[in-house]
């Protein structure tokens, strides 16, 4: 469709030439020399205009050439077939070429002046000169007018070039914030199994133990152990759900879990963020894998409002359900913005509360603060 417009558009700048040759009475054209060199000369012009997207350097360079050897051999005339045609080549070359090659035949244009004004009959004075000269400055404003949006829709690529690397990062900064939280979370579930099962071990042994002497008082270790059992099975599938490679070398220091929340609190106070602890409801023994993520929601939380919020105090309220375990950790601090929700932190919380099935809330509150939420599903 674009060759069809632009082979249009020279053969209307041809047409423009030709009236100003053949009836330059009704165009106020001024024609010098022969008329039907003149007219050759702007059908040539014209015609190399179908071609300036594809080929700019080569048109501009035929339409420079050709103003010159024209002026040079016949010499100068006046009117829109000689205008035209120069406008469009210099801005097609400036809005499409690399700099150094546009640069050529805007070099040219001083010998073209030069040519031209040298054999303009017209120019009988230096208001004609003037006058000459003005219409030709059209040409060069082409060429910096093509110059300029040529280097700012380049400048606008680079621009999006640059949202789309900076999207492409976030994004991958993402993944791998969560692939590394659901590893971590992983290696936390693999020591809560391990601990399930020594449990387990532990309670049989001393179940053989006693099984001969008094089987009654066996029942005791044996309940232990399924238990202990049930709840390592469900971890387990859990582990098997992440469906990533864990990191052998780990550390496995003991997990935190609830119960020490007061430790944590009061980490938090010593660091100068406030702390109201809240336990509502009546504490009940956790699984593992449970308590731990439990922990680590608050904790994130509590570190999120440490690093954001401020001047600031924070208030968190552990509500145990009968059906949910409830995490609450609000602040009225100003800096609710810089914890927008796109951070690891906030990445880690939702991959263990989905582990749960639970659900996250998330986002400023009312007036000032942040706050965040978290429901986690209790097993029946």
């Amino acid at each position: 469709m674009r060759w069809r417009v632009d082979i249009a558009v020279a053969l209307g700048i041809a047409a423009v030439g030709q009236v100003d040759v053949w009836k330059s009475s009704l165009t106020g054209a001024n024609i010098v020399g022969p008329r039907p060199a003149v007219a050759g000369f702007y059908l040539l012009t014209a015609l190399a205009l179908a071609w300036r997207r594809g080929h700019p350097f080569a048109v501009a360079m035929v339409v420079v050439t050709a103003n010159i050897v024209q002026s040079l051999a016949i010499g100068t005339s006046e009117g829109q077939g000689v205008l035209l045609p120069a406008v469009l080549a210099l801005y097609f070359v400036g809005a499409n070429e690399d700099r150094p090659r546009s640069l050529v035949p805007l070099a040219l244009m001083p010998v073209v002046i030069v040519a031209r004004e040298v054999r303009n009959p017209e120019n009988v004075d230096v208001a004609n000169v003037l006058d000459a000269l003005a219409w030709e400055s059209l040409i060069i404003a082409a060429w910096l007018l093509g110059a300029y949006l040529r280097t700012r829709r380049l400048y606008v690529a680079e621009l999006r070039e640059r949202a789309r690397r900076a999207e492409l990062d976030r994004e991958e900064r993402a993944r791998a914030a969560v692939a590394d939280e659901r590893a971590r979370i992983a290696r936390e579930l693999h020591d809560a199994i391990a601990h399930g099962v020594s449990v387990m071990v532990v309670q049989a042994e001393a179940a053989e133990e006693i099984l001969a002497v008094d089987p009654e008082r066996a029942r005791g270790p044996l309940r232990k152990v399924q238990r202990s059992g049930r709840e390592a099975l469900v971890e387990l599938r859990r582990l098997v759900g992440m469906l990533r490679e864990l990191d052998s070398d780990a550390e496995r220091a003991p997990q935190p879990s609830l119960t020490n929340l007061d430790a944590l609190v009061d980490t938090i106070r010593e660091s100068g963020l406030p702390v109201d602890l809240r336990i509502e409801g009546t504490p009940t023994p956790l699984p593992t894998g449970l308590d731990l993520s439990a922990y680590r929601i608050l904790q994130e939380a509590l570190t999120n409002a440490l690093k954001h919020a401020g001047p600031a105090q924070a208030t968190v309220t552990v509500r145990f359900g009968r059906d949910v375990l409830e995490l609450d950790v609000s602040d009225d601090g100003y800096g609710a913005a810089a914890a927008n929700g796109s951070g690891h932190g906030l990445a880690g919380m939702r991959e263990r509360v989905a582990l749960y099935s639970g659900e996250l809330e998330t986002g400023p509150q009312p007036g000032r603060g942040y706050r965040v939420r978290a429901q986690l599903p209790l097993p029946q």
